[in-house]
């Protein structure tokens, strides 16, 4: 007996509501929209619009700065972009805003705005990510962009996704049944279900990057001979020579670490040892080692336990896309929006 599909009762809900504010009550979205001002063909030419959303415009400015935050957050420069690339983004990036604006526009409508609480600390957490407040503004001003400016741009952030998730929750609830159904169907075809061998390991790094001659290779072998005659612990010759910042003050604990997660020339080496094996010195692409392996890993089988929650969180995101992309595709059936390609 197949499962009733409640997702999809969920939809259709979420867009009867959509229609009734819209087309027959007059909703918040209704009013919204009356109340915006008419526009015509040649003002837009005049002022460069790329696009009015239900008679609001969207600038060319508003789209520069808009596909310049995108490449800036990818570590990229416009003019690093083909033309032909830097077009497609343009347009892909206008299509963000237009869905930005629709959904702004109907919270709006609703006269909604996340608690101050919730903002603040979400501005918090965003600022968190930086070292301090002067590369905050320093990242702010190379978009051009003013710390009110910035303060309520995250706010409108975060108003916005919340905004959504009152909307789309009823519909993003994951079962345990479900939960476990995924990882039975996908354990089967053995996709990611396997945790690969790992070692817990520790190093001694030499850097040849920089400086590359036969006084790397000496100091190396005089670290090892005081390892092996017992002069020093491993750990103590880790924090006085090594030169792996990262490690050093861990004693050159690695931790533990699969084949994929660290160079070819090096885990090559490594993996070929057994546990309490302390290596010779051994050269890789950027300097000399000295490797002990702790503790060896073989390769198993996930549980089920281990990775439920990881599931759970795969399947409420891709269930929170597919009702989000239904209910855009509804907000701009039901929209006026008019697209001006010459000044894209």
């Amino acid at each position: 007996m197949k499962r009733f599909p409640w997702r999809f009762l969920v939809y259709a809900v979420v867009l009867l509501y959509l229609v009734l504010d819209l087309k027959t009550c007059k909703g918040p979205l209704h009013r919204a929209l009356l109340n915006r001002r008419d526009v015509t063909l040649e003002e837009a030419q005049k002022n460069r619009w790329v696009a009015i959303v239900n008679r609001e415009p969207i600038t060319s400015e508003q789209l520069d700065l808009a596909v310049y935050r995108h490449l800036y957050q990818r570590g990229k420069a416009p003019e690093e972009i083909p033309d032909k690339n830097y077009l497609m983004i343009r347009r892909a990036t206008l299509q963000s805003l237009i869905d930005d604006t629709l959904v702004r526009q109907y919270s709006d409508g609703d006269q909604f705005r996340a608690p101050r609480e919730e903002i603040d600390q979400f501005i918090e957490s965003w600022e968190s990510q930086f070292s301090g407040e002067e590369e905050i503004e320093e990242r702010s001003e190379y978009q051009d962009i003013s710390a009110e400016e910035r303060r309520e741009e995250l706010a409108r952030i975060w108003s916005q996704k919340k905004w959504i998730e009152m909307r789309i929750e009823p519909g993003v609830d994951v079962t345990e049944e479900e939960v476990r159904a995924w990882f039975d169907a996908n354990k089967e075809e053995g996709k990611g279900f396997v945790e690969p061998e790992k070692i817990h390991a520790r190093h001694i790094f030499l850097s040849t990057v920089e400086i590359d001659d036969e006084t790397r290779e000496q100091l190396i072998n005089e670290i090892h001979t005081k390892l092996t005659s017992g002069e020093a612990k491993f750990e103590e010759l880790a924090k006085q020579y090594s030169e792996d910042e990262r490690s050093k003050k861990w004693g050159g604990d690695l931790n533990w670490f699969a084949r994929d997660r660290l160079a070819e020339d090096f885990t090559e080496k490594v993996f070929s040892m057994k546990a309490g094996e302390v290596s010779e010195p051994f050269r890789t692409t950027i300097g000399w080692h000295i490797v002990e392996v702790l503790d060896r890993q073989p390769e198993r089988p996930v549980k089920f336990d281990e990775v439920k929650a990881e599931i759970r969180a795969h399947l409420e995101n891709t269930r929170s896309q597919e009702i989000i992309k239904v209910l855009l595709n509804k907000l701009r059936k039901v929209a006026n929006i008019r697209l001006f390609p010459e000044n894209i």
